[in-house]
């Protein structure tokens, strides 16, 4: 059904499913980062210099592959959104496809380190290659297609230092990534997997903070969800709903 305007219209409670992505989900969620994130920024990730033939098919096997040891880690929230089969816009050919993904970071985690599982160096922090009897030419090549500098240090380790200014030692919901696929977006999915957050982490009393970084032109959207902007490191995209005391003098004047 469209709406008047023309644009697909939400998608009724029933229609969606939120749950647990599962580690066969993982060519999914692969899948959907290629798909979500825009072609200048994997341009940048990943030269096309550095790209061999096969580059749209094995660029999916070497992230999931990388994703392999976040499911055997505690205090992570893989949520997924999936179309229940009573939505006309449900396909039988591929019951299990994932329209909608949030990863979480949990209190129990970030209250004893800031580490964001797509940086390069979490391997090495957190004891992936060694649990996962990975060599280290194998994880080598996994990264052989990116630019770890520009990975690292235009994105990933600033993001993280911002982080730990703001939340070093105080539990918190870290949002990295959300997506929503293109032909899904618009239609209530991402407040979905938002909200889904917010349920548990206001379980605590007082709730729980959610941390993110997000893009100026995303902004508007998670002012709309509750989260604030702050002044002070990372002032550009570091955003936080349920702030702790600790930083509520470094809001953003209005």
């Amino acid at each position: 059904m469209a709406e008047a305007n023309g644009k697909p219209a939400r998608y009724a409670p029933e229609e969606l499913i939120v749950s647990e992505a599962t580690v066969d989900d993982r060519e999914y969620l692969a899948e959907g980062y290629y798909a979500c994130f825009d072609d200048e920024w994997h341009r940048q990730m990943e030269p096309p210099d550095r790209r061999p033939a096969d580059w749209q098919t094995s660029r999916i096997t070497r992230v999931a592959t990388r994703m392999l040891p976040w499911f055997s880690e505690p205090h992570v929230r893989l949520a997924k959104v999936t179309l229940s089969p009573s939505s006309p816009s449900y396909d039988p050919a591929a019951p299990n496809r994932i329209i909608g993904h949030a990863m979480w970071l949990l209190p129990g985690r970030t209250s004893k380190e800031i580490i964001n599982f797509w940086r390069r160096d979490a391997s090495d922090l957190l004891g992936w290659k060694e649990k996962m009897g990975w060599t280290k030419e194998f994880e080598d090549e996994l990264w052989s297609t990116f630019d770890v500098d520009a990975w690292q240090n235009l994105e990933f380790l600033p993001w993280d230092r911002a982080r730990e200014y703001y939340m070093k030692g105080i539990g918190h919901w870290h949002l990295a990534p959300i997506w929503v696929l293109p032909e899904h977006q618009g239609r209530g999915i991402a407040s979905l997997l938002l909200k889904d957050a917010f349920s548990l982490a206001k379980k605590v009393d007082p709730p729980q903070p959610l941390y993110l970084e997000a893009m100026p032109d995303a902004r508007p959207v998670y002012v709309k969800h509750g989260y604030l902007a702050f002044d002070g490191e990372g002032k550009e995209f570091a955003m936080i709903k349920n702030p702790p005391e600790s930083v509520k003098s470094l809001l953003q004047k209005q």
